[in-house]
């Protein structure tokens, strides 16, 4: 078949525009079978990683062709993760180890410091909305203090009826 021969040569084509074709050709030749035109799809969108296209021309080329071989939700989700599962093996370097255990210490870290920011924001709304003469420095010093800190601060806080007392607390340094 002419049709075959040609959408095969426009495939190992380097030139972008061809892919682009090629998509197009694919995208109404499979008009009535999705699962080939997920097959296709993916064969085009493979061939842009092996091209050794930048990642800005990959993404580029990868919405045309997206955009021509629109596939059915469900064939759409198995073709992403396809995609991901392709991008993590070749395309990603190997994480070591050490690296793992880096990246996990630090989302370990910065939830640890989401929680503290939490913790002062609120008790820093609960102060303010308490004592009318809440000042800056008042704010500086609490949000010093760490998450334990704070913590025992909202407590305390229930127990102090002026402005004094929240400063005296925070001068003994938490105790």
């Amino acid at each position: 078949m002419e049709l075959g021969r040609e959408k095969h040569r426009l495939e190992s084509n380097d030139n972008p525009a061809a892919l682009v074709v090629a998509a197009h050709l694919a995208a109404q030749a499979t008009r009535g079978d999705m699962e080939q035109r997920q097959r296709l799809k993916w064969q085009l969108t493979r061939r842009l990683y092996e091209h050794g296209y930048s990642r800005k021309d990959i993404l580029e080329l990868f919405r045309l062709i997206d955009w021509l071989m629109v596939l059915p939700s469900g064939l759409e989700v198995a073709f992403r993760k396809q995609l991901i599962n392709y991008e993590q093996e070749k395309i990603m370097p190997y994480v070591t180890s050490i690296e793992r255990l880096g990246r996990q210490e630090g989302r370990q870290e910065g939830r640890q410091e989401g929680r503290q920011e939490e913790a002062a924001s609120l008790v820093l709304r609960l102060a303010r909305k308490r004592f009318a003469g809440f000042e800056p420095a008042d704010e500086t010093v609490i949000r010093q203090l760490p998450l334990s800190g704070l913590e025992m601060l909202s407590e305390a806080l229930l127990d102090f009826t002026t402005i004094d007392n929240l400063r005296q607390w925070l001068k003994a340094g938490c105790q």
